[in-house]
């Protein structure tokens, strides 16, 4: 069942999720809000965002299963291969290992616009890794 298929679904996406949304955007330059589309059973939230001097697309999926499982995250615009970054460009933002089940993601904590945050604050580890060759941040274990 998708995250649109069941009662409890429906009422995350409009109680918690729609409003952190909308709450995000308020007064936001247009190509800086964040757009909802439906991608088969996925949620995509379409954005951009500037952590240092670059301006990144991105896109978070909300799949069916979210929020029990964390969104994924993956740039849109091209970016140089770091140790932090997943097959697709997608970003390295709650694993601790390779496995879901270590995840530091907790969905009764974390709304979407936490796992734009996190990105935020990816791409700005990523520009100062870029620039210095270190990763600011100590390793997820």
């Amino acid at each position: 069942m998708g995250l649109l298929d069941t009662e409890f679904g429906k009422r995350r996406l409009l109680s918690v999720e729609v409003p952190a949304i909308e709450k995000y955007n308020e007064g936001r330059d247009a190509g800086f809000k964040i757009t909802l589309t439906r991608v088969g059973g996925a949620l995509v939230l379409g954005y951009q965002l500037k952590p240092c001097h670059n301006t990144f697309r991105i896109e978070t999926r909300l799949l069916s299963s979210y929020p029990t499982v964390p969104p994924e995250t993956r740039v849109l615009t091209p970016l140089k291969h770091c140790p932090h970054l997943l097959e697709g460009q997608t970003l390295c933002l709650w694993r601790q290992g390779s496995t879901r089940a270590a995840s530091r993601w907790d969905p009764a904590k974390f709304t979407c616009i936490f796992a734009v945050q996190a990105a935020w604050r990816w791409l700005a580890c990523y520009e100062i890794w870029h620039d210095t060759g270190e990763w600011p941040l100590p390793e997820a274990k």
